[in-house]
Formats: C-alpha cells, sequence, structure tokens
C-alpha cells in the first residue's frame, strides 16, 4: 500500500455523510470571483471538513472536479501578490503566502484520499480502475505545487512530501500506468502529454536545479520553462547496483529528494533506484544560450532583457551539470556583523557614506589635466559667462544618493526664458528636483551572526524581524568585529526560512573593495549615465589585476567603461563575465587607452570653444 499522509476521516456533525452536490454547487457559484484572496479562504473552508469527513467516493470526486476550474486564474492572482517580494514578506503577504499553503494542502489531502479508496476498492473487487491514473496524477500536481511555493520562498521542503510523490510514482510505474495520456490540470501550463511520469519528471528537474541557490523569482520560471524540456527527461533503472559517481538519482522506497552523487569513497546502493538522464535538455538549453549570446555580441543596444536571459539560462545549464565537492569543512562560529544588501548600499558604505557624484568629479578632473596642459595660457571666458558649470556644480552638490539618478531636458516653449548657454546644460537643479520622486534610500545596516566559515564564505543567520530585505543573487557587503574594519564583499548563494531566522549563505568575492563610477564609452551601455561599480580587491587597477562590479547586464564583453575614481579616470575593456545575478555582473578587464572618438570629442569641443569666441 502507498503510504499517504491524509486527514482522519470521523463522522463529523457539521458535514452530512454525503453533501448535496446542487448545495456546493451553490457555494461555489457564490464566491466572489473578483476578490481572489477571499475566493480561495472560502474553497479552502468548503474542502477542509470534508476531507475529514467519510464521503461516498463518487461524490468526493464530483465535488474535487468542480473545484478544479476556479483554482488556477484564483491562485495565480493572490500568488502573484508576494512572489518576489522581499524576505521576510510582510505580514499581509505573509496570510496570502500561508492561504495558499493552506488550500494547496486541502486539495492534495482530497486527491490523495480518493487515490486510497480506490486502492482499497481495487484490494476488495481485485479489479482495476480507470479513474486511479488521473486521481494519481492529480495527486502529485498539487503536491508538486506545494514544493514550487516552498522553494519560491526559500521555505522548508513541507514534511514526508517527497515520500509521497516517489511512492506514487513508483506504484504508477508498477502498474504500467505512468505514461498513460491524462486530462491535464491546466493544458496551457502542463507538459504535453500530461501523464505521471512529465508530472515527476518536472518537479525532480526543479529539485536537482538547486532551488534554494536560485534566484528570486527563477524557480517560478523553470517550473514554467520545464512544460517543454521535461518530457526530455529519462528516467532509468538502477537495479541492484550503486550509483555511478556523478550521477543524478533517486531512491523511490525514501523520504527524500533527487540528488546528485557525490565523487566519493562511500558507494550508494539504493533499494528503488532510478536514474535521471538530462542531456537533451542540457542541448536544448545550451542552444538557447548560444542562439541569445548570437544576438547581444557585439550589439551596442542589445536588448537588456535578452542579456538577462541568457545570464540565466547559463545559471541553470551551471545547476544541473557537475557539481564541485565542498573542498573545506564548515567551522562554527558565533560572530556579530553587520551587512548591508545591494551594490548600491555596498557603493554607499564602501565609499565612505560620500556623495556620488561622478560628473561633479570628472569636470574637476578635466579641469585639472586641462590646467597642467595649459599651464601658461589665459581663458578668455570669463567665469561668470559659464553659468551651466556653475548649475551642474550646484545640481550634484545639494543632490544626494537619496534622489534617483534620471535624465530630464526642457523642450517646451515659454518654460524659460534662459539664454541658449545656460539651456544647453538641459534642465536646472530646480526643474530635476520638482520631478524627482521624494522617497529616500534606507541605508540601514543590519545586525546578524557569522554562525559557520569555509574557505569559500560563510553562513549568516539574521532574525526575521530585522533582516535585511535580502534576495538570492544579491550583492551583500559585511563587517565583523568591533565593526571598525573595512567591508567585505560576497554574493547570497542560498536562503532558507527557519523558524524565526532566514539563514544565508554567502561566497566571498573579495576582502575589501573601492567604490568607484562606471560609465560605458563604446560597446553595448554606451550612452548610458554613470552607475556605481565596486573595484575588487582594493588595489591599484593600473598595477594589479582586479575585478569590476556592476550593475547586472548593464554592459557585456568588450564594452568600454570609463571608470572615474575620484582622482583620475581610467578606461577598462571588459574581457571575461565571472559572475552574474539579477541583481551585479562582475567582470575581469584590462586597461586601454581612451576610445578614438572621446579624443576627437574632446578636441573638437575645445575648438568650438574658440570658435565662439571670435565670430
Amino acid at each position: 500500500m502507498i503510504k499517504l499522509r491524509i486527514p482522519e476521516r470521523t463522522h463529523n456533525p457539521s458535514v452530512t455523510i454525503n453533501p448535496s452536490i446542487a448545495q456546493v454547487r451553490a457555494s461555489l457559484d457564490a464566491l466572489p470571483l473578483a476578490n481572489a484572496r477571499e475566493s480561495c479562504v472560502r474553497i479552502h473552508d468548503l474542502l477542509k471538513p470534508l476531507n475529514r469527513a467519510p464521503l461516498d467516493l463518487h461524490v468526493r470526486t464530483q465535488i474535487m472536479a468542480m473545484i478544479l476550474p476556479l483554482l488556477d486564474d484564483l491562485v495565480s492572482s493572490v500568488r502573484s501578490t508576494y512572489l518576489n517580494m522581499p524576505l521576510p514578506l510582510a505580514p499581509k503577504q505573509g496570510r496570502s503566502a500561508g492561504i495558499i499553503h493552506d488550500l494547496q494542502t486541502e486539495l492534495s489531502y482530497g486527491y490523495k484520499i480518493i487515490v486510497q479508496e480506490l486502492l482499497e476498492e481495487q484490494a476488495a473487487t481485485g479489479s482495476g480502475t480507470t479513474q486511479l491514473p488521473q486521481a494519481i496524477y492529480y495527486a502529485m500536481s498539487f503536491l508538486a505545487r506545494q514544493l514550487l511555493d516552498a522553494y519560491a520562498l526559500y521555505a522548508d521542503e513541507p514534511p514526508h512530501i517527497w515520500m509521497e510523490l516517489n511512492q506514487l510514482y513508483l506504484y504508477a510505474e508498477r502498474q504500467q500506468l505512468h505514461d498513460i495520456r491524462l486530462s491535464p490540470l491546466n493544458a496551457s501550463d502542463e507538459p504535453t502529454p500530461a501523464t505521471i511520469a512529465n508530472t515527476y519528471r518536472r518537479i525532480i528537474l526543479l529539485s536537482l536545479a538547486n532551488p534554494y541557490h536560485l534566484m528570486q523569482g527563477e524557480a517560478v520560471r523553470m517550473y514554467k520553462r520545464l512544460v517543454e524540456w521535461a518530457p526530455s527527461c529519462k528516467i532509468m533503472p538502477l537495479g541492484n547496483k550503486t550509483v555511478p559517481e556523478g550521477q543524478l538519482f533517486v531512491d523511490l522506497n525514501m523520504d527524500a529528494p533527487p540528488l546528485y552523487a557525490p565523487n566519493t569513497a562511500t558507494k550508494i546502493r539504493p533499494k528503488e533506484g532510478r536514474l535521471f538522464e538530462i542531456k537533451a535538455i542540457l542541448n536544448t538549453l545550451n542552444e538557447e544560450i548560444r542562439v541569445l549570446a548570437t544576438q547581444t555580441k557585439n550589439a551596442v543596444h542589445s536588448n537588456l532583457a535578452k542579456r538577462m536571459e541568457r545570464d540565466m539560462y547559463f545559471r541553470w545549464s551551471t545547476s544541473w551539470g557537475i557539481r564541485r565537492e565542498r573542498m573545506s569543512h564548515r567551522t562554527p562560529t558565533q560572530t556579530p556583523t553587520q551587512v548591508v544588501c545591494s551594490l548600491t548600499l555596498a557603493h554607499h558604505f564602501i565609499s565612505g557614506e560620500s556623495a556620488f557624484s561622478p560628473e561633479e568629479k570628472e569636470l574637476e578632473i578635466q579641469d585639472h589635466d586641462s590646467a597642467h596642459l595649459t599651464s601658461d595660457s589665459l581663458s578668455l571666458i570669463p567665469e561668470e559667462h559659464t553659468p551651466w558649470k556653475h548649475e551642474a556644480s550646484d545640481y550634484h552638490l545639494r543632490g544626494d544618493l537619496d534622489n534617483p539618478r534620471r535624465s530630464i531636458f526642457e523642450g517646451s516653449e515659454g518654460e524659460s526664458q534662459k539664454d541658449i548657454w545656460i539651456k544647453v546644460f538641459a534642465t536646472s537643479a530646480q526643474t530635476i528636483e520638482e520631478f524627482t520622486d521624494n522617497e529616500k534610500v534606507e541605508y540601514q545596516v543590519y545586525d546578524c551572526q557569522v554562525i559557520n566559515t569555509n574557505q569559500g564564505g560563510y553562513g549568516l543567520s539574521c532574525p526575521t524581524r530585522t533582516n535585511p530585505p535580502a534576495r538570492t543573487g544579491e550583492l551583500l557587503a559585511a563587517r565583523s568585529g568591533a565593526y571598525d574594519e573595512g567591508w567585505t564583499i560576497g554574493v547570497i548563494r542560498w536562503m532558507k526560512v527557519v523558524d524565526e531566522d532566514i539563514n544565508i549563505g554567502v561566497r566571498t568575492i573579495a576582502e575589501d573593495a573601492r567604490a568607484t563610477a562606471a560609465k560605458a564609452v563604446a560597446g553595448v551601455g554606451t550612452g548610458g549615465e554613470y552607475f556605481r561599480a565596486l573595484i575588487a580587491p582594493d588595489l591599484d587597477p593600473e598595477k594589479f589585476p582586479t575585478t569590476l562590479v556592476t550593475p547586472a547586464a548593464v554592459y557585456d564583453i568588450g564594452s568600454v567603461i570609463m571608470l572615474n575614481l575620484g582622482n583620475r579616470i581610467l578606461y577598462a575593456r571588459l574581457t571575461r563575465q565571472l559572475e552574474s545575478t539579477t541583481s551585479f555582473s562582475q567582470y575581469q578587464y584590462e586597461l586601454v587607452e581612451p576610445p578614438e572618438k572621446l579624443k576627437t570629442t574632446s578636441l573638437n569641443q575645445e575648438e568650438r570653444k574658440s570658435s565662439r569666441l571670435f565670430k
């Protein structure tokens, strides 16, 4: 008999043994479908007592069949209010997530009860039933959705869920039910054909992709793409053999997810082992990467979304590929640590909390360089006749990091009576401030604990009531000890909500970093403004090899970047991408001479200035 966890069914006085189908239909017809959250609550409240009452099998099956068509739109609407939100979820978002969790649980209970009763009926009569494959398929589908929600929210897997999935699949395989074509739960969101095997393949592949390491939102995106990819995964019996090293496998007799067989001396011999061959999926994924790489290569204005999609597929390909084994053990510790999350906040604190005003610094550097080049010459333009310089300086001195950077240009007649020399500057500081959002960026430092360390990084534990708004793939800066040490930078590799804390795994990028400003002058990203960036480690890039950390996918390999260090300007060509998440990219680079067009532009500007004076 399959080991299924279902509620105890007793004679519940609040539920008749065979409730009227008409009454249930009336309750469903009365749902306030415009209010998805309330509708989900009412469906849950309808199902919960029914799942704990000894209903007639035919009645229970009819009730579940009436509920199914209502679910997808309602559940999708509620899930959209909390998926991709920073963790921990806000109270209202957390309640919405709880509603969907409870509803999915009751839906799986309903179909597990049907499966069990069909098995009991089959054992009593000695004959099979055509309803059983469909009931197993629905039960597995709702169990898989429970797992998907857990992965999407970095929460623990529901207890014993893998035992149920593995046992349901094992039974279906033994009875030759696993490849029967069935009625899909949602035709547009299920593998074709809809089978027990494809449903199992889909959730297996998601689990094998290290879902707690995926960027926020990627578990859901991957699950959608697996609609197309899952059928090409091969499930092969292992027999009474040990699992070959480096293979993906599962033991269908165990309450455990699929695993990667490490290269260790310990041999694994599962009782009901199955191997997963995913070569066809990796080939498909690599072809997607190749096409996107071709579309974005050497394209100055290549689509940002395509570059991010390319990088996402590359991460997925890596997650399904050969796993590197941990080369060092975790060492437990308890070290108070301050952390901030995001490239913006890391840059802010690493720079000593100074204002981000690279345009002003660029003017100062250019003026300084010009003074050296023309130290024996005099300017023919009186200072009071260069108002654009004063206005630029005024804006950057009075505007700080709290105001989003943006480009706004005046152009309508009657807006300003300023002389054209002043209007060349584009927009006054006052005008920009009128359009600027009043929201302030919070430069908050969060107190956490380093709970373990290893050669490549460390583990953090942060109380949910005060934890940073972290996401997997986010850049994180941390400082420990007496908080007078410098900031180290790393990337959040995984997250998991555990009781009242959020545990975070961090891979160290560098022990220190230097704040800089980056602007593309050639290649992808050209035409944009300055962005915050970090040089890691904090070494002189003219003397030592360093890397550049920038916002995600703004630039690409081959882009030439102007690096504004505050006291000098360097030019760097990006040569290799080391890391790419949804939050930042890290590149190796080589220093180069300024592009010829910049030199030409600078000379032309000087010529135009001189020509104006003598007209």
